[in-house]
């Protein structure tokens, strides 16, 4: 049975509700009967969630990203909501907030982790992070007392009080067996990177079709957003997105990149790992 779960920080307590698409149950992390009596299903893949600032539980591209997952199949969908610790327009919370909501993440990775009848190894979770949700899940394994997450998907990872020379705190190969990055607002308010074992630079990674707007802000914020929307065709798509090695961004400009036919990967939920 498909599922999916809210985990939500505040200062003080960490409350994880268990839900099917209609109706919610809570899951108290520090209660083992609490997860063997829920219907998380440790067969099923597991993702966990966690969206950029501004974003929500209840909120687009959370959401959508759930209901493309369960259109695929059964699945265990953990949706991280740090949404009280970051409050417009103090976006200087961005500075702390990551590694508190880091903290959490971890803690229930290791609840899973050390279940005793539904125990699922961080080796088998694919996390997903948006804007500086992808820097929060690069903080995870920091926490973790063994092990490290199996694969982390950055979409687009935040520039925001990411540009100084202190990289401890950026997405990077070290965070996950796997790393995978898309990148759509590169240099604006998305990183250049690259930040994983495989970088995607949509359309060149940097501006995006359907983006020119009235003001330069809405314009750049759709660069930066358009990536979600990527990734979550990408769960159910029949035809894919399929993408080409290149060295770097200038033999792409000079249109120098000619991949052969079998260099070609996919990208998003089922790229390979090789």
């Amino acid at each position: 049975m498909s599922g999916y779960w809210t985990l939500i920080t505040t200062k003080s307590h960490v409350n994880v509700f268990r839900s099917t698409q209609a109706k919610g149950e809570l899951l108290d992390t520090l209660n083992d009967d609490s997860l063997t009596y829920s219907k998380f299903d440790p067969r099923h893949p597991t993702k966990i969630v966690v969206h950029g600032f501004g974003g929500g539980r209840n909120l687009s591209p959370s959401t959508d990203m759930r209901e493309a997952y369960f259109t695929r199949g059964d699945y265990n969908i953990i949706i991280v909501d740090y949404g009280t610790l970051v409050k417009e327009p103090c976006l200087s919370q961005v500075e702390w907030a990551p590694r508190f909501a880091s903290i959490c993440i971890a803690q229930l990775i290791e609840y899973l982790q050390y279940h005793p009848t539904k125990a699922v190894p961080p080796e088998k979770v694919h996390t997903i992070g948006y804007s500086v949700g992808a820097h929060i899940l690069g903080l995870v394994s920091n926490h973790l007392r063994n092990g490290i997450l199996g694969r982390i998907t950055g979409l687009d990872p935040t520039i925001l009080f990411y540009m100084g020379n202190n990289r401890s705190r950026d997405l990077d190969v070290t965070d996950a067996l796997f790393v995978d990055v898309l990148h759509t607002g590169a240099g604006i308010l998305g990183q250049w990177g690259p930040n994983g074992h495989a970088d995607f630079y949509v359309n060149g990674g940097s501006s995006q079709p359907g983006c020119a707007h009235d003001t330069i802000f809405q314009t750049l914020s759709c660069d930066h957003t358009k990536v979600t929307p990527y990734f979550i065709e990408s769960i159910n798509s029949r035809a894919g997105f399929w993408a080409g090695p290149c060295p770097n961004l200038f033999t792409y400009l000079i249109g120098w990149c000619e991949p052969k036919d079998t260099d070609y990967v996919l990208m998003g939920e089922h790229v390979s790992h090789e």
